[in-house]
């Protein structure tokens, strides 16, 4: 297996299970709740070393209660922490209402700590990993990370993760081999069709993969020629979406790593978080 270094955020999710979406100014019981380590680079990072790769996270985790426990959690998984700074202040959180009646998870972040330094990513020895995973946020610390990482990797594969619109963040495409984007970024930008989106990227920005998820859909990729891939998502029943972006990036990531084409790629990240929407949480979906 891969030796898969991924930087990005760590947070606390605490999960409300509700009957219905709830009304403005109504009250309402959860049905559960519980609380667990979330954040997409913490989630990728679970994904891949449940396939049993070695993985290493590189983000911030506070230095409170909620941020022993993403510490503790992260590591009983297995993942390793060395480049894991840890950061006085308080927990990033995100508050989440899963609708029990359709899967949809509905979230409140609320953050106040400090994004990672380039400077603390620049210490790592970067050649050492077979693969770089970044969450695309920090656009001006993450240009210095990626200009870092080019610099002193060889022929390492590069991926992104852009999920959020932030200025100056498509500029970095260049720099990474895969960009992974999701359905909510495409129609922020106009798009109503992964297809078209993707080739609009493609023009912009050079002959990189790139994919896009489109939830009930499936999920689109484009390879350096230009070749579009469909992959349908599987039909189930939906019981939580709730973390599925990072399941089918994290998939995508193993399955290109252990020597599948980007079609196959694309096929299994789709499969496994088809598997994912059908459970709570992210354990035990790689088993089924």
């Amino acid at each position: 297996m891969s030796f898969i270094l991924v930087t990005g955020n760590a947070t606390l999710d605490i999960v409300n299970v509700v009957e219905h979406y709830p009304q403005e100014d109504e009250e309402m019981r959860a049905v559960q709740q519980w609380r667990e380590t979330g954040g997409n680079a913490a989630n990728v990072a679970q994904v891949l070393a449940d396939h049993l790769h070695r993985c290493d996270f590189c983000g911030l985790i506070a230095q409170d209660n909620d941020g022993d426990h993403i510490f503790s959690a992260l590591g009983e998984k297995s993942i390793g922490l060395e480049y894991a700074v840890r950061q006085t202040g308080k927990s990033p959180v995100s508050y989440i209402t899963l609708n029990q009646q359709n899967g949809s998870r509905t979230i409140v972040h609320h953050r106040d700590l400090v994004e990672l330094a380039a400077a603390d990513f620049c210490r790592i020895p970067v050649s050492h990993y077979d693969w770089l995973h970044f969450e695309g946020r920090n656009v001006a610390e993450l240009a210095a990370m990626l200009a870092y990482a080019r610099d002193n990797i060889f022929d390492q594969p590069v991926s992104l993760e852009i999920e959020k619109v932030r200025d100056g963040l498509e500029d970095l495409i260049p720099q990474v081999d895969l960009v992974m984007f999701p359905r909510a970024y495409a129609q922020a930008h106009g798009f109503q069709d992964a297809e078209s989106f993707l080739r609009d990227r493609q023009a912009k920005h050079g002959k990189v993969w790139m994919t896009c998820t489109w939830g009930a859909e499936g999920a689109w990729a484009i390879d350096q020629l230009g070749v579009v891939f469909h992959a349908p998502a599987l039909a189930v029943e939906v019981v939580d979406t709730l973390g599925a972006g990072d399941v089918f990036n994290a998939c995508l990531i193993h399955a290109l790593a252990t020597g599948q084409l980007l079609e196959e790629a694309l096929h299994y990240a789709v499969k496994m978080a088809g598997r994912k929407v059908q459970q709570q949480g992210l354990n035990g979906f790689l088993a089924k």
